[in-house]
């Protein structure tokens, strides 16, 4: 866990040398055995070539009725955008892990590829989230989800 956090510091330190975007974005998300819940996240990216961003991010996944302990999401992003006339089209994966806050042995390791348009300081996309879970409620859970977000 030190050496992730290091890993994680390190490229903060290397984002804020350069230029940075930070990002907000909403995500309903529909987890199977009847869970509706909603994450709520934000981070920071930067281009590492025109059409390539790299960034990082944490969020808050929690049910809609607030009855359950909240999963905290870290996540590395890859970004990869291009025009198509007037549209920007672009395809993001994340890859990390949700911190359950009531039982710590129990989170999940998350996939996110996405597929979707931005509009200006906009965008929306669909994709699939993918939960491996950890410890001993270990097995996956998996959907397909979608973001609106923005870009400061």
């Amino acid at each position: 866990m030190k050496k992730l956090l290091l890993a994680i510091s390190l490229f903060l330190t290397g984002l804020t040398a350069s230029a940075v975007t930070p990002f907000l974005e909403f995500q309903p998300v529909q987890v199977g055995d009847h869970f509706t819940a909603f994450n709520l996240q934000g981070g920071v990216k930067t281009a590492v070539h025109k059409n390539i961003d790299l960034g990082v991010g944490v969020g808050l996944t929690e049910k809609w009725n607030f009855d359950s302990s909240p999963l905290i999401p870290f996540f590395v992003r890859g970004e990869v955008h291009g025009r198509l006339g007037s549209l920007t089209p672009f395809v993001s994966f994340d890859v990390g892990y949700e911190l359950n806050t009531n039982d710590t042995d129990h989170g999940a390791v998350l996939v996110n590829p996405m597929v979707g348009l931005k509009f200006g300081r906009w965008y929306g996309g669909i994709g699939y989230l993918g939960h491996c879970w950890t410890g001993e409620h270990s097995g996956s859970t998996n959907c397909f989800n979608m973001k609106i977000g923005y870009n400061f």
